[in-house]
C-alpha cells in the first residue's frame, strides 16, 4: 500500500501561510512565514510506519513546503491511506485536501491533532477515523489492519495508555530534512529536537496537557538515544550549529538535566549550542551551571501572566511563581544564559487592569537585562481545551464564529462582556512595545559598544528594513550619524514615527516581507532614491528566514547592503554570517 503522512496545508484558500503546531496553536500570516516547526509526533509516526510496516510511507509536509491545497495535491499521488495532524486554525484546508483525495482516489483518512480531537464526529463526516490522545501506535495498528472497534486511542474508543517514548524510532529525517525547519528566535542553525514529553501541569489553555494527555504525566527519554540522536544529526548536517530541545518542559526532573549535560560534555559534543523549552518554576541553579557548561546558551519559558488573579484562573498552579522567576534569570544571567518568555493577554480572568500587570512585568524584566526575547499571544480557546469549555459554559464564544479567528496572532474570539477586544489588542500591543522600550533600554549601551556605524560614509543615504522588533530599529537610528528612511508594515510606523534619526517612511502594506509585497510603483519609487545603503537588521547569525528580507533589498538596488546583528555590528550581506 502506498501511505502518505502529511503535515497540513501550508497556504489558505485567502493567502495566509500557516505556522503549524497543532499540539500548542497554530496561526496564519501574510505572505511570508520565516518560521517553521518540525511536526514532531507526526514524524515520529512516519518512522514509525517506516519500521514496522512493509508499505510504502512517504511523508510529505506542506507548510515546510508553503503548498496550498491545489499545489499539495500535485505532490500527494494516489495514496491509499493519508494520515493527517490538525489544529483548528488549518481544518478548513486540511479536510478539503483530505476530502478531494478520497473523492479521486478512494484515499481512506486518519485524522488526528487538536481539532479532530476536539470534534471529532465534525471531522468524521469526511475521515475514516480520527485517533485521539497519543496516536504514533494507534495509526500503526490501523494501517495493519486490526478492527478499529478494539484499538485504544481510536474514537470513539477511549484513548490509550500514555506510550513508552523509548520505544520510538529517531523521528523522519528521510523524506523531509530536519535542518531546514527553522525558528527565527534560535540564534544558531539548530534542529529541533525532543529530549521529553508530556508536562505534571494543566494549564486552561494547553492543547498538549487537555487533548493528547488528558492526564499529569513527563517521561523522559534515555540520556543515551538522545545523545546518539544528536550525534547522528551532526554527522549527516556539518553545518549544524546546535539543537532546540521543543518538547512542552524539559526541565521537570534535575536529574536528568544534570544527566545530560554532562553526557553531552563527555560526548564532546558541548562545543554545539542548546536552548530548551523549560519551566521557570522547575529551574535548578546547579542544573543550569550544568547546562550551560554543556553549551546550553538560551532558556524559554512561559512566564503567561503578571496577575496571580489571572494565573490562578489560567490554572498554572505551581508553575506561577513571580519572585522564582526574578531569582532563576538573576542567577541565569550571571552565567551567561540568555532567555525568552512567553506571555499572553486576554486568558480567562483578565481585564484591562490585571493585564496591565503583564506588560509591567515584561518591561521590568527586559530594562533590567533579564528577558533577551519576548513571545506575546492574545490567549486563544483552542477547541477541547478547558479555557475553551469555560468559554462556551458562559457563552463568552459568539455562534458562527468561523474556525480560522482561532490563531492568538491578534485575534479575539472570546467576548467578555468587562473587556472588549479591541482592549485585548491594545493589551498585546502594549505589552510588545513595554518589551522594545525596556530591551532598548538594556541593550543601548552594549549596542553602542558593538557598532561600527562609523565605518559608513558620512552623507550616505540609508535605508532601514524594518523586519525585527523595534527596539533595534531605534538603536540603529540612534547609532547612525545621519537620518535614515524606513521600508516596513503598516502598523510599524505607530511604533517608529517618533524616533529620532527617522527620515521617510515607506510602507508595503502588511504580512512579512517579500518582493510580491512590494508593489511595481514602491519598488520603483525606492529605486529612484539611489540608496547607498540598505540595512537589514537580524535576530540570528545563520540568516535562515531572512533570504526573502534580502530578496528585497536587491529589489530596490543599493549601491551596498549589510546585515546589523542584534549586538549591533555592521556587516556586508555577500560575507559569511556573524559568529556572535
Amino acid at each position: 500500500m502506498n501511505i502518505l503522512v502529511g503535515n497540513s496545508v501550508g497556504v489558505d484558500r485567502d493567502g495566509y501561510h500557516m505556522v503549524h503546531v497543532p499540539s500548542r496553536w497554530s496561526l496564519g500570516v501574510k505572505n511570508f512565514t520565516n518560521c517553521g516547526y518540525y511536526p514532531w509526533q507526526l514524524a515520529y509516526t512516519s518512522s514509525l510506519l517506516k519500521r514496522d510496516t512493509p508499505h510504502n510511507i512517504k511523508f510529505l509536509d506542506g507548510v515546510l513546503q508553503g503548498w496550498d491545497v491545489e499545489t499539495y495535491l500535485q505532490h500527494a499521488g494516489k495514496p491509499d491511506w493519508l494520515i493527517m495532524e490538525s489544529s483548528t486554525r488549518t481544518i478548513r484546508e486540511d479536510l478539503h485536501f483530505a476530502k478531494t483525495l478520497k473523492e479521486n482516489y478512494g484515499t481512506r483518512l486518519i485524522f488526528t491533532g487538536q481539532h479532530p480531537m476536539a470534534h471529532p464526529e465534525e471531522v468524521l463526516k469526511t475521515a475514516d477515523h480520527v485517533c485521539i490522545g497519543e496516536y504514533e501506535f494507534a495509526v500503526l495498528d490501523l494501517v495493519q489492519g486490526k478492527d478499529p472497534r478494539k484499538i485504544a486511542g481510536v474514537y470513539p474508543n477511549e484513548r490509550g495508555n500514555l506510550i513508552d517514548i523509548n520505544q520510538l524510532p529517531f523521528p523522519e529525517d528521510d523524506d523531509v530534512s530536519r535542518i531546514d525547519y527553522h525558528e527565527p528566535n534560535c540564534r544558531y542553525k539548530q534542529i529541533q529536537m525532543y529530549g521529553s514529553r508530556g508536562c505534571p501541569r494543566r494549564c486552561n489553555f494547553c492543547a498538549a496537557a487537555t487533548l493528547y494527555y488528558d492526564e499529569l504525566n513527563w517521561r523522559p527519554r534515555n540520556v543515551d538515544n538522545i545523545i546518539k540522536e544528536i550525534q547522528t544529526l551532526h554527522e549527516k548536517y556539518p553545518d549544524m550549529e546546535g539543537v532546540f530541545f521543543d518538547e512542552e518542559v524539559h526541565n521537570i526532573k534535575k536529574s536528568f538535566n544534570i544527566s545530560l549535560a554532562k553526557s553531552i560534555r563527555q560526548a564532546g559534543l558541548q562545543d554545539l549550542k542548546y536552548e530548551a523549552m523549560c519551566e521557570y518554576a522547575s529551574l535548578d541553579e546547579e542544573a543550569m551551571e550544568e547546562m550551560r557548561a554543556a553549551g546550553y546558551y538560551k532558556i524559554r519559558f512561559g512566564i503567561e501572566t503578571g496577575s496571580d488573579l489571572v494565573a490562578e484562573k489560567m490554572t498554572l498552579g505551581k508553575k506561577h511563581d513571580l519572585k522564582k522567576l526574578k531569582d532563576m534569570v538573576e542567577f541565569g544571567k550571571s552565567i551567561g544564559m540568555l532567555f525568552y518568555g512567553t506571555i499572553s493577554v486576554g486568558g480567562l480572568g483578565s481585564d484591562k487592569d490585571e493585564d496591565q500587570k503583564t506588560v509591567d512585568l515584561v518591561y521590568d524584566l527586559a530594562a533590567k537585562g533579564w528577558l533577551d526575547e519576548v513571545q506575546v499571544s492574545i490567549n486563544t480557546p483552542q477547541p477541547g481545551t478547558d479555557f475553551y469549555n469555560s468559554c462556551t459554559d458562559e457563552s463568552l464564544i459568539p455562534q458562527g464564529n468561523d474556525w480560522e479567528g482561532f490563531d492568538g496572532n491578534g485575534h479575539v474570539v472570546v467576548n467578555y462582556p468587562h473587556y472588549p477586544a479591541e482592549e485585548i489588542q491594545a493589551s498585546f500591543k502594549n505589552a510588545l512595545n513595554a518589551f522594545d522600550l525596556g530591551k532598548g533600554k538594556a541593550q543601548a549601551k552594549t549596542f553602542a559598544e558593538n557598532t561600527n556605524a562609523s565605518s559608513i560614509p558620512d552623507g550616505s543615504k540609508i535605508l532601514i528594513l524594518r523586519c525585527v522588533r523595534s527596539w533595534m530599529i531605534q538603536l540603529i537610528l540612534e547609532n547612525l550619524k545621519t537620518k535614515a528612511d524606513i521600508l516596513g508594515q503598516d502598523i510599524s510606523l505607530n511604533d517608529l514615527k517618533d524616533l529620532d534619526g527617522l527620515g521617510e517612511f515607506y510602507s508595503y502594506g502588511n504580512g512579512f516581507f517579500a518582493t510580491e509585497s512590494i508593489s511595481p510603483e514602491l519598488a520603483q519609487e525606492l529605486r529612484e532614491q539611489n540608496y547607498d545603503l540598505v540595512l537589514i537588521p537580524v535576530a540570528n547569525n545563520h540568516l535562515e528566514g531572512f533570504q526573502n528580507v534580502l530578496e528585497v533589498a536587491h529589489l530596490i538596488e543599493p549601491k551596498n547592503i549589510s546585515y546589523v546583528y542584534p549586538e549591533g555590528h555592521i556587516q556586508p550581506a555577500e560575507e559569511s554570517p556573524a559568529n556572535i
